[in-house]
């Protein structure tokens, strides 16, 4: 056999061993193959920086850093190359827009068609994403960026659940040798079957640190003032957000994890003697693995486990003779996704995504299955 597939593994073999001269020889072996090149040159990076060869080792993380389309490889090479006190180019505007069709299963989030007031729950849809990033003033180790995101989803029949959501922004990001930052304020516009659902503004703290062996660790915390639109009055209020996950180098795989918590104070909804909350406090746990060449696509498999507990009781008018009764709700949902893109020419790539959620209720309301396949083709743009 001579497969890039078992080069590889020779070489991550040959490393954890030691055994660094022939770890680099099968790495090198890899480095002509444009489809594991820049896999190659990050891992020739991590064996020459253990060998004691730290320029040789910032060279390499450069090249895997210029060369790569994965954002969790460029990532890792940028944290490594940091971690060396190199410095990359950082382009002054970057871009990623998409256009993709779909089937979403359940596009109401209920039990069933009747629960929400209409005929079916599935529908087609279409969907389109533009996001862009500029650099106002600075550099890569100090500067000033500003953010501008749209996304339009369209169903064939159900129009009552078309989404659009728009965001603007501006942060103030920092670069060292051991720790990136990012400090943003934005402004956030969410709209459902063309009446505004919400406006947000908030502000948006992360932190990045790389660890050894090329991995990284990282902090976001998010805080948000809600103002719900027209008859969503009830969703006014605050929430919070503060999330921490790892990254780090499994084999020929990036593995991450994470946990996040949630939390919410929202205006909620009284309805005569009816009372609804909108207010959960969620704890979630998360994880990705991505592959980079599985028979030339590139894969990503996610999975989350949410609990959600809502913070005052539900008051709910069953009618005579049981009249209203109190229950607060809990949910458990747990999720699953696949993505896996492909390079067509340059900067196009196609992808295709699924995903599966389901939300367990103690309140049969709220249960649902949603499934949501998608396929499309998108562009990631650097200046």
């Amino acid at each position: 056999m001579d497969t890039p597939g078992l080069r590889y593994d020779l070489g991550a073999t040959y490393y954890r061993l030691g055994r660094y001269a022939e770890a680099e020889r099968e790495f090198q072996a890899l480095a002509p193959d444009p489809k594991w090149a820049p896999l190659a040159h990050y891992n020739l990076g991590v064996t020459a920086q253990r060998a004691g060869r730290p320029q040789q080792a910032m060279e390499y993380f450069e090249q895997a850093h210029r060369t790569t389309t994965d954002p969790n490889l460029r990532a890792l090479a940028a944290t490594a190359l940091e971690r060396l006190g190199g410095a990359l180019p950082s382009p002054g505007t970057s871009a990623v827009v998409s256009l993709a069709g779909g089937y979403d299963s359940n596009a109401t989030l209920s039990p069933d068609a009747a629960t929400a007031g209409v005929s079916h729950r599935g529908d087609r849809f279409v969907e389109a994403l533009a996001a862009a990033s500029h650099r106002l003033a600075g550099n890569t180790a100090r500067g000033w960026v500003a953010h501008g995101s749209l996304v339009l989803r369209k169903y064939a029949d159900l129009s009552q659940f078309d989404v659009t959501g728009s965001r603007a922004g501006l942060s103030r990001e920092t670069e060292s040798t051991r720790l990136q930052t990012s400090v943003g304020a934005y402004f956030d516009t969410a709209y459902i079957g063309g009446d505004r659902l919400e406006r947000v503004a908030s502000v948006d703290v992360q932190a990045r640190r790389p660890l050894d062996a090329g991995g990284e660790l990282r902090g976001r915390y998010r805080f948000g003032h809600i103002a719900g639109g027209g008859g969503f009055e009830y969703l006014d209020g605050r929430q919070q957000r503060l999330s921490v996950d790892a990254g780090f180098t499994l084999a020929s795989a990036l593995v991450r994890a994470g946990y996040e918590l949630e939390l919410n104070h929202r205006r909620d909804l009284q309805q005569g003697n009816e009372f609804l909350s909108v207010s959960p406090t969620r704890h979630s746990l998360f994880a990705s693995v991505a592959l980079r060449n599985l028979a030339g696509w590139r894969t990503d498999a996610r999975g989350e486990y949410r609990v959600s507990r809502y913070h005052d009781p539900d008051l709910i008018d069953a009618g005579p003779p049981l009249g209203i009764f109190e229950v607060t709700r809990r949910d458990r949902r747990y999720g699953f996704g696949l993505r896996a893109d492909r390079r067509l020419t340059a900067p196009w790539r196609l992808f295709i995504d699924y995903s599966c959620y389901r939300n367990q209720s103690n309140l049969d309301t709220y249960d649902y299955i949603r499934q949501q396949l998608m396929a499309g083709i998108e562009a990631s743009l650097e200046k």
